[in-house]
């Protein structure tokens, strides 16, 4: 004997057309309807605003668009690494520290890629034959 479920309209007993997800506070619950309830369910409802992802700071009214991070970091960052090896090297050759040779290469606007200044400990890196 086989069963089948009908769903039925919970506010009149009509047989249902949709079913209504509801989320209120961290509970789900489930509705169904009438294609004459829902279309009232409908009336005067309205799309929710965009979602963020959870780190996404909600914008500024007063701030101007501007360049995004990594266009920025693009702009600043005009030399490619095969450049920056070759500057360094010059730089060593002429007896500078790692150190030196971080601030000189801050200074010709030649930036690591995800840092804000250059580490003596990468700079040393780069003199490896493995960098090369």
């Amino acid at each position: 004997m086989a069963e089948k479920t009908i769903l039925v309209c919970d506010v009149c007993g009509e047989p249902a057309d949709q079913t209504v997800t509801l989320r209120i506070d961290r509970r789900r619950l489930l509705k169904d309807y009438c294609s004459t309830h829902f279309s009232e369910l409908m009336n005067g409802t309205r799309r929710p605003a965009p979602t963020r992802s959870r780190g996404a700071r909600a914008p500024n009214a007063r701030a101007k668009p501007g360049p995004t991070r990594s266009a920025r970091r693009a702009r600043t960052r005009k030399a490619t690494t095969g450049d920056v090896i070759a500057e360094a090297r010059k730089l060593r050759d002429q007896g500078m520290s790692y150190r030196q040779i971080g601030a000189a290469l801050m200074e010709r606007g030649m930036r690591p890629a995800r840092a804000k200044a250059w580490n003596p400990t990468v700079i040393g890196r780069m003199f490896k034959p493995s960098a090369a």
